[in-house]
């Protein structure tokens, strides 16, 4: 495939879906640099994902039956993936001045988490083809988005309300989202149509989300 087709493909997509959620942060707008690094520290999460995945490869496209899938994609894929986008969020921008709203939880994660999307796009759509980079330019950025974003509402809750064990609330609800969603793919044990609609629920779930945060942002009464 063209280098050109490739990038569109893959890095356009996640970079307009990051402008997409940035504009939801209405009244103090992060840096964009630091959203960028987000998106860049989101993106090299899959290199050690991947490594620590590889071994259950077989066991994840050949499993001996369902619950063992269920078990592998929640405790492995959906644990270890949620685990690393909320790592590189947690031990770097988090510590920053900038992250002084819920909000902003939010938005760092979800750019992490469409970088993270963006490179396995890139990944996918060298080995399958492009219309196979369609597909995940939409339904792949938009599910990661969504399981980032909603790790993200509770890491922003957790610093701004100095509750740590909120963290440990968004990474456990997220892992198990991720992994159901993996296992109906995987199984095939559902329509596509009930995994869309997954999506797009999830995806309203965050913009509530969203919308519950900005109200919380001390910043509001400024733009008043």
């Amino acid at each position: 495939m063209n280098l050109f087709w490739l990038l569109a493909v893959s890095l356009l997509p996640g970079l307009l879906w990051v402008y997409y959620f940035y504009r939801k942060d209405r009244y103090e707008p992060e840096p964009a640099n630091l959203v960028i690094k987000a998106f860049i520290y989101g993106a090299l999460a899959v290199i050690p994902v991947g490594l620590i995945e590889a071994p259950f490869a077989k066991l994840i496209s050949n499993p001996p039956n369902l619950l063992t899938l269920l078990l592998v994609t929640i405790g492995i894929v959906g644990l270890v993936e949620e685990t690393a986008k909320f790592a590189v969020i947690r031990y770097t921008i988090y510590n920053s001045d900038e992250f002084d709203e819920v909000v902003d939880g939010i938005i760092y994660s979800v750019a992490a988490g469409l970088g993270f999307a963006a490179l396995e796009n890139l990944l996918y759509t060298y080995v399958f083809g492009f219309q196979v980079g369609i597909i995940r330019a939409v339904v792949t950025s938009l599910i990661h988005a969504s399981f980032s974003g909603i790790m993200g509402y509770y890491l922003g809750k957790a610093k701004l309300e100095s509750k740590p064990s909120l963290i440990w609330t968004g990474l456990l609800q997220v892992a198990i989202l991720h992994g159901l969603y993996d296992f109906l793919i995987i199984s095939g044990f559902v329509s596509n149509y009930i995994v869309y609609g997954m999506v797009i629920a999830l995806y309203i779930y965050l913009v509530s989300l969203i919308n519950r945060a900005v109200e919380l942002s001390p910043f509001k009464q400024d733009e008043q």
